[in-house]
């Protein structure tokens, strides 16, 4: 039986009033929300330690955690998830690497919501593999979320 695991990035860029005129923007709070459907129980956790930078002059984005900063409900599950799953000993980061594929349609100077294509490469528990989705883009005056689900098989 397949485990499907389904990751929530939520990182906010919160730079006071010079949100633009810095790039890139850098987030060392970011959130990642980690879901995974068991047949005896639902496994949830979140790591609110994620790395996220994007480089508004590029267009490219990039996150990485350490895979022991999730916390679970329950301890014996995280210790679970670290020890036998991750591996998180071995293997004690998750990255992504890309490049919004829309980029030179983008105005991030203009405060709203919009959506943008991302492509790159995501690599966890040392495999690495091609990853694009979609992006929910929030810019105010002052800071600037970025928020995506996807599916990890």
């Amino acid at each position: 039986m397949k485990t499907r695991t389904i990751f929530i990035l939520i990182s906010a860029f919160c730079l006071g009033n010079q949100i633009i005129a810095q790039s890139p923007l850098v987030d060392r709070k970011g959130e990642i929300h980690f879901f995974s459907n068991a047949p005896l129980e639902d496994i949830e956790a979140t790591n609110k330690e994620a790395l996220g930078a994007i480089d508004l002059e590029k267009g490219t984005i990039a996150v990485s955690m350490l895979m022991k900063g999730f916390e679970f409900e329950k301890s014996l599950m995280q210790e679970h998830f670290n020890e036998n799953y991750i591996e998180s000993d071995k293997f004690p980061k998750a990255t992504f690497k890309g490049t919004l594929s829309n980029f030179e349609s983008l105005d991030f100077k203009k405060a709203g919501n919009f959506e943008a294509e991302v492509n790159g490469e995501i690599e966890i528990h040392g495999v690495t593999k091609p990853w694009n989705a979609t992006v929910q883009f929030e810019v105010t005056p002052t800071s600037m979320s970025a928020k995506t689900v996807f599916m990890v098989v």
